[in-house]
């Protein structure tokens, strides 16, 4: 038992330098390739584990110095840059800083070798309300422009980008919303026109399923909102698209049915008989089954149109027809005969029947789902990327 405990604890030991001689070998191959924060993070992390540790020691004082200076020389470029946005890049820059700041200020044996580290927390406390600001700015004059919607879309990402900086700079989340007002796209779900003059009840299943499926769903993009017409009575401002849905088409429903026959025959063994010679023999009798199987199926379709149409002017933007079919399937078996023929074959019931067929309305009411469902990924699919 001590000798296995002993060995144990060997290889666990072997395990511990082979990974501590890994990492400073890692830290000094980054160093090499001038990645100065990742040789000192993984440094410093040698030495919470092996303090003595002289390689990783000599890694962190030579990338220490090394990335403070290349993270300066960075942030002077930027500060000087006339390009939009450069402040979030020195940002960036001071928030890398305070991360080797934080990372060797937990190692009191890193802090032994590099010397107190700096915080840039006022540094970079400024670049963050000096990239806000400059967010603010490209918003404001973005949203300037926001008959446009193009360009209140853009103030809408620049004012977000503000609220991530410093959340609800200068009141950036009502100009978020008064973006968002201008940079939706607003389509109008007409009622659909009936053409085929359904029954009440038939058009109230079909208007239904449209409305669960288009206006229960998620919204292909953030930036586009549909409307029913009650809906648009209370909106201001101006929509964009109408989109009108008509049915053209629907057919009776079709009802086939197909059967096929299976014929079974057997021998069947019913007792024994005397011959004259007083010698037995077997007495078989001819059985006979017949199992029919039917094939039912009952089928309805239909047309429907979409048309998609610029508000202001009513022209046609795109057109589209689409025919649907459901079917509804049942199959069962019956049987006639003798059981005894079908040789251990399962045996149907004499009298089966099929399911319960569905009435027409149901029968449309399943159309009108496919219908509705089609649409709705068409839609999705046209406005995802508005």
């Amino acid at each position: 038992m001590k000798t296995l405990l002993k060995f144990t604890k060997n290889v666990m030991t072997a395990f511990v330098f082979a990974g501590l001689a890994m990492s400073c070998s890692s830290g000094l191959q980054q160093l090499n390739k001038g990645n100065f924060d990742e040789a000192i993070e993984n440094s410093v992390e040698r030495l919470q584990q092996k303090p003595e540790h002289t390689k990783a020691l000599s890694v962190l004082k030579e990338a220490y110095p090394l990335a403070v200076a290349d993270h300066k020389r960075a942030i002077r470029i930027y500060e000087n840059l006339q390009e939009p946005f450069r402040w979030e890049r020195a940002l960036a820059e001071y928030q890398q800083l305070n991360r080797i700041y934080e990372m060797v200020s937990r190692s009191p044996v890193a802090m032994r070798a590099v010397g107190l580290p700096q915080n840039y927390a006022h540094e970079a406390e400024i670049a963050r309300q000096l990239a806000a600001d400059e967010r603010y700015q490209a918003g404001i004059s973005a949203l300037n422009h926001k008959e446009n919607r193009l360009a209140a879309k853009d103030a809408v990402g620049q004012f977000q980008r503000v609220n991530e900086l410093i959340p609800n700079y200068k009141g950036a989340n009502q100009k978020v919303e008064e973006a968002f007002q201008y940079a939706t796209h607003r389509v109008l779900i007409e009622p659909i026109y009936d053409v085929f003059r359904l029954s009440q009840n038939e058009y109230d299943v079909l208007q239904a399923a449209f409305n669960r499926e288009i206006f229960r769903s998620k919204a292909p993009s953030p930036f586009v909102r549909y409307y029913t017409t009650n809906m648009i009575r209370q909106e201001s401002l101006p929509q964009n698209d109408v989109v009108k849905f008509a049915l053209v088409s629907l057919s009776s429903p079709s009802i086939n049915v197909n059967k096929t026959v299976e014929h079974f025959t057997k021998q069947v063994k019913t007792g024994t008989k005397k011959l004259n010679d007083s010698t037995q023999t077997d007495v078989f009798e001819t059985v006979k089954g017949t199992i029919t199987t039917f094939q039912k199926s009952i089928v309805i379709n239909g047309t429907m149109e979409m048309r998609v149409l610029d508000y202001k002017s009513n022209n046609l933007i795109t057109e589209e027809a689409r025919n649907e079919t459901f079917t509804w399937n049942d199959t069962w078996k019956t049987f006639e005969g003798d059981p005894r023929a079908l040789d251990g074959k399962t045996c149907p019931p004499r009298h089966a029947s099929g399911s319960i067929e569905p009435t027409p309305y149901t029968l449309f009411s399943s159309l009108s789902n496919q219908f509705a469902n089609y649409y709705q990924e068409r839609l999705k699919k046209a406005y995802r990327n508005m």
